[in-house]
């Protein structure tokens, strides 16, 4: 998080702040694809100038951003008028976020080098939406079966997928908390191991679900991912009762959301990508990647999540779950992504850690 943030709209301090660091620095403009490089040609009479390439159209206002030791500085710009790639804008306000990284990046050897990293068998959660969407006799097939096995023990039975569009809070929960809820009785005070899930089950997701909420039928719920290869969840099984639930129902849900998976696995649906990455930094929780050809950026969309295999020189290889963080176009025509590490089997934990302490 964010160790302090500190919002400037005193025009009088604007160039002083483009002049000082904005010149001659790695600018970028933030665009639904990814980050743009930008160039600072200059600030006068309360305009500043940037030159921008390969851009046609440009919306009425804009941010550009750079990163400054720890700080962050972003420039919320309104666009005034242009000269073929020079346009020209009114500063608005600037934000200068400071927040220290945890550690270092170990920079890693470029083609041709001794230690050289590729990333490999990539396979996004926009994949896995995009698979799930084209195979919807599939899907409800899966669901058919699920309903079937599962509805003589539970009152509700739910499937869902990530294609299915809207946003879903019970979605969000798992993928930002990385773990079920079980919530056995609503009627009691739950154990001490279950209170964190039970306050935030009623505050996040039992009562922002109105139809659950309103009717007060269900007085129990287990909630369990489906995982791509254990660590990219893309659906959930939701289960509901008129009655508490056991620890043992609750395996059994645990049981069915890894059976889904495999049938998933057994369809054949999700196939990694056959594209190889070159790693160009590296640390316990980020990796970086650098490539020229555009059209694998549709694998690495912002804030999503990816899984791939990265092939140490160890000989060893690791399989990490990542948030995609930034998408950067450099003008040389490299595109670099930077990912927070998100999850790992332990194995690829192991593998992944000696090998960066060999390296320090």
């Amino acid at each position: 998080m964010a160790q302090s943030i500190k919002t400037i709209t005193d025009k009088a301090r604007f160039e002083t702040i483009f002049k000082n660091y904005f010149a001659n620095k790695d600018v970028f403009i933030k665009t639904k694809s990814g980050n743009i490089t930008v160039h600072f040609l200059g600030y006068l009479e309360e305009n500043v100038a940037f030159r921008i390439p390969h851009v046609k159209n440009i919306k009425d206002s804009i941010t550009v951003f750079l990163r400054h030791q720890s700080h962050t500085i972003y420039a919320l710009l309104k666009f005034l008028e242009r000269n073929e790639d020079t346009f020209i804008f009114l500063p608005v306000k600037m934000q200068v976020i400071s927040e220290e990284r945890k550690e270092d990046r170990m920079l890693v050897g470029s083609e041709g080098g001794t230690n050289v990293i590729y990333l490999t068998g990539v396979m996004s959660d926009l994949a896995i939406k995009n698979e799930i969407m084209v195979n919807d006799k599939k899907v409800e097939h899966v669901k058919e079966i699920v309903q079937f096995d599962l509805q003589k023990q539970f009152d509700n039975v739910k499937v869902y997928f990530i294609s299915e569009g809207k946003s879903d809070q019970r979605m969000k929960s798992l993928v930002e908390r990385d773990r079920p809820i079980f919530v056995p009785d609503l009627n009691t005070d739950p154990p001490d191991k279950l209170k964190d899930d039970y306050h935030y089950y009623i505050n996040e997701i039992y009562s922002k679900d109105y139809r659950l909420s309103s009717v007060k039928e269900y007085i129990s719920e287990a909630l369990v991912p489906i995982l791509y290869k254990g660590i990219i969840p893309y659906g959930y099984l939701q289960v509901n009762n008129k009655l508490p639930l056991t620890d043992g129902l609750f395996a059994v849900v645990k049981r069915m959301g890894v059976v889904i998976s495999e049938l998933f696995r057994k369809y054949n649906l999700f196939i990694p990508a056959d594209d190889r990455f070159l790693v160009s930094d590296l640390s316990r929780n980020g990796i970086g990647i650098a490539f020229k050809d555009r059209r694998q950026t549709r694998f690495f969309r912002q804030d999503g999540l990816v899984l791939f295999e990265v092939l140490l020189p160890t000989q060893k290889k690791a399989v990490i779950g990542a948030i995609v963080k930034n998408v950067n176009f450099l003008e040389n025509g490299v595109i670099k992504v930077g990912m927070q590490i998100h999850k790992m089997d332990p194995i690829s934990e192991v593998n992944y850690e000696e090998f960066l302490d060999e390296m320090q």
